[in-house]
């Protein structure tokens, strides 16, 4: 039985077998760092959305250099880190062709 009809059939190892560990960790990689992002994302918008309307009304005096000044350190933190981690993926997984297009398949947007 070929891999094809082995996956309409249900049986999600063959897939897994076949594509390799490489596919796999991008896939679960990506998934969860989609999950992540949609969480925080949320929180983040919440909580601005509720800084913009206590500070139109008058009740809190927001300090926005402030707020810019941690994104740009956060971003100036996390800049040398992704690079790493893309360093790593490539360097430990046998085939970084196979985990990219995990990342990709587990990133990307569903329905």
């Amino acid at each position: 039985m070929d891999v094809g009809s082995s996956i309409q059939a249900g049986n999600w190892i063959a897939l897994f077998t076949y594509m390799g560990f490489s596919f796999f960790a991008g896939y679960v990689i990506g998934f969860a760092t989609r999950t992540f992002m949609k969480f925080v994302f949320f929180l983040a918008g919440t909580a601005l959305i509720l800084l913009f309307v206590l500070q139109y009304n008058n009740l809190i005096d927001v300090k926005w250099d402030a707020f810019e000044n941690i994104y740009n350190s956060l971003i100036a933190w996390i800049s040398p880190h992704l690079g790493g981690l893309k360093n790593f993926i490539t360097a430990n997984l046998s085939s970084a062709a196979m985990a990219g297009l995990g990342l990709f398949w587990g990133f990307r947007r569903k329905g």
